[in-house]
């Protein structure tokens, strides 16, 4: 009997974890250069919050070339696993698209700047949370929690006394 009141309280704790697990917000920072756009490099960031599936914070910087200093950001929340944004900012034509793959937990990102003639084209393929994969951490937590169940249950066995 007391082994499964045992395994129960490791349950519950492993769900707790679990739950807390689920309701992140990740952030993303990455740097990609941009084809077509001699000397040009993109730095990018945005926040996807994996419990209520929402694209928030989306900023892009030009940095370099003909494309040098063009720079926005997207404050308005975008719902779901695909993030769009197509707009002129300063004369300059801006398309961005994030993809979120719920099947292994990584973000695609391209899209294009347009100014007069010149196109640049960028791509940032697999992003992953800062610090590693989200897996990982929940695996980690998991295999200490389950450890400290393990040597609780070693302390309290003990010979009885006659």
């Amino acid at each position: 009997m007391k082994f499964y009141l045992k395994f129960g309280l490791a349950f519950c704790v492993i769900a707790f974890s679990m739950s807390a697990f689920a309701g992140s917000v990740t952030e993303f920072d990455y740097s990609t250069n941009v084809t077509g756009g001699s000397n040009t490099t993109l730095t990018a960031t945005f926040d996807y919050n994996t419990k209520t599936d929402t694209f928030t914070k989306e900023t892009l910087t030009f940095v370099g070339g003909i494309f040098n200093g063009v720079s926005v950001t997207i404050t308005k929340p975008q719902h779901g696993d695909i993030f769009t944004f197509d707009k002129k900012v300063d004369g300059d034509t801006i398309a961005y698209t994030i993809v979120f793959n719920p099947l292994t937990g990584t973000y695609d990102a391209y899209g294009s700047i347009t100014k007069g003639r010149s196109e640049g084209y960028f791509q940032y393929d697999t992003l992953a949370p800062e610090g590693g994969t989200q897996l990982s951490y929940l695996a980690a937590s998991g295999l200490a929690l389950f450890a400290g169940i393990l040597l609780a249950g070693k302390q309290r066995r003990r010979l009885a006394r006659n």
